[in-house]
């Protein structure tokens, strides 16, 4: 006969396991080789550096032996070579692409240092900073515009795994912190505290009902 004590355990550990609907891998991308260095990018295309291909390898030995239901990724390709990193030697897969992983759009400010853009447009930055749910006047987009289109991807990836155990999500710093921010109760304002590194993985579990839990965050 199972002692009570050893018997509620189980039952305990079964129950864990049953509300843990899905696990969800956030990777960010390696470092990268801009044309210019100190420039916004965002959500244009720019080269993984030599340690920033390490980095997305090293990243995708995190998850080595982790079965994962799917792998998603941002279009841009630093992401999809991370993602290649996390699809080898797992047979019968592929990766799923989403638009709504890009990197957040930068507008007018791409190519362009902070002190540039400080120069040149001397007010977008400190709007930005006062409204980053909805300030857009660089021609690019507000965090508030990012932070929409990324939960709808989370939302849109938790409901098509329902009980799949784990999933790998490959994209950029603001995608990863939008997620993991929402997990966090955290505000847009807060978004700056989260330290998601280059090659870093993070990792958030959802429950049966949605209620999110941050697991680890950032480890390289």
């Amino acid at each position: 006969m199972v002692p009570f004590r050893e018997h509620f355990g189980l039952i305990f550990l079964d129950l864990r396991l049953y509300l843990r609907a899905m696990r969800m891998f956030l990777i960010r991308h390696g470092a990268v080789n801009p044309a210019r260095h100190g420039s916004f990018y965002g959500g244009t295309e720019v080269d993984l550096s030599p340690q920033g291909r390490i980095e997305a390898k090293n990243a995708a030995l995190q998850l080595l032996g982790i079965p994962l239901g799917a792998i998603y990724a941002s279009p841009l390709s630093r992401a999809q070579f991370g993602a290649n990193q996390v699809l080898q030697g797992r047979s019968g897969m592929k990766i799923r692409t989403l638009e709504g992983l890009r990197e957040i759009a930068r507008g007018r400010w791409v190519g362009r240092t902070p002190e540039e853009v400080d120069s040149q447009f001397p007010e977008d930055r400190k709007f930005h900073r006062l409204d980053p749910w909805n300030w857009r006047a660089h021609e690019g987009e507000s965090l508030g515009d990012l932070r929409v289109r990324v939960l709808q991807c989370q939302k849109d990836m938790i409901q098509a795994h329902p009980g799949d155990g784990a999933i790998a999500v490959v994209s950029h710093m603001f995608p990863t912190r939008a997620i993991v921010a929402d997990a966090l109760g955290l505000d847009l304002p807060a978004w700056d505290e989260l330290e998601i590194p280059t090659g870093s993985v993070s990792c958030v579990d959802y429950d049966s009902v949605g209620k999110a839990k941050v697991v680890f965050m950032g480890r390289a």
